[in-house]
């Protein structure tokens, strides 16, 4: 599940600097004992929606957002206790995310369908809010998703590893982090995760990253990790109706070393005919 560990760890240290980074103009969300941060740029016809990865902010996108220039009407935000964002000092569930995120969308792009983009943990929420409410989408972009069932796998593929990587993660992670991966873990190690899930009738575009590290920092940068994780995608995927998968040789964090393309796949899935079209 954690292949997202090593952007993680350094998420921690830059989560402050990208929401610095993030457009100074933003717009409050609340929540009941919080509110969230969001940001939106450009007035272009197609909306998207930006979900980052555990620990990550809202100015992780900017590169993205920058390649997608006028085309869009692009909102980010970050999550409850990440930059700008409050919290209520709770660690939050999935589906408390996904309320977040519903409450995001509700008050930045009222009666609009967007297209949601989201990263790793982003990701899984991306999937899981499109299979509870697809009729606010246009479409997915799934970046280097995690999945619901991942943990699963590679707890079996390697437990003594997997153990150990979540044992160095929270060691590392801020107090308030820690207590939302401990939970974020004991959701995915419930028999409940490995449920089997289709997709709605949505264009997706899965975007799947394959470097294998040199020193290899956790489980899934190893190529017996790596070769599980596209195996994990492209069983994700074939739960799709229609879309595109695509293969990129760079580390987790694509949307950082290679925007265009998922800049690419936004307008790839924002110009797919949608459902009886």
């Amino acid at each position: 599940m954690k292949g997202w560990m090593l952007s993680l760890a350094l998420a921690c240290a830059a989560t402050t600097v990208h929401a610095a980074d993030a457009p100074a103009a933003g717009v409050q969300v609340a929540r009941k004992g919080y509110s969230l941060q969001a940001e939106q740029q450009g007035q272009g016809p197609v909306t998207v929606v930006f979900e980052s990865g555990f620990g990550q902010g809202a100015g992780v996108w900017k590169d993205t957002i920058a390649s997608l220039g006028a085309d869009c009407t692009c909102i980010a935000y970050a999550r409850a206790g990440l930059g700008k964002s409050g919290t209520d000092g709770a660690p939050k569930t999935i589906e408390q995310h996904l309320q977040d995120l519903n409450a995001v969308m509700d008050t930045l792009a009222p009666n609009r369908k967007v297209v949601l983009v989201g990263h790793s943990y982003g990701g899984l929420l991306a999937t899981e809010f499109a299979r509870q409410h697809p009729q606010r989408l246009l479409g997915l972009v799934l970046v280097d998703p995690a999945t619901m069932g991942q943990r699963h796998d590679t707890l079996r593929a390697d437990r003594e590893r997997v153990l150990a990587d979540d044992k160095a993660l929270l060691s590392m992670l801020p107090p308030n982090m820690a207590e939302d991966y401990k939970l974020l873990i004991a959701q995915l190690d419930s028999d409940a995760a490995t449920t089997p899930r289709t997709l709605p009738d949505l264009p997706v575009a899965l975007l799947t990253t394959t470097q294998v590290a040199a020193e290899p920092f956790v489980f899934e940068e190893t190529a017996q990790g790596k070769a599980l994780w596209k195996r994990q995608h492209a069983d994700l995927f074939a739960g799709a109706s229609r879309g595109i998968h695509q293969y990129y040789a760079t580390g987790h964090n694509l949307h950082r070393e290679n925007p265009k393309a998922v800049a690419e796949a936004v307008r790839f899935v924002a110009a797919a005919p949608q459902g009886g079209d």
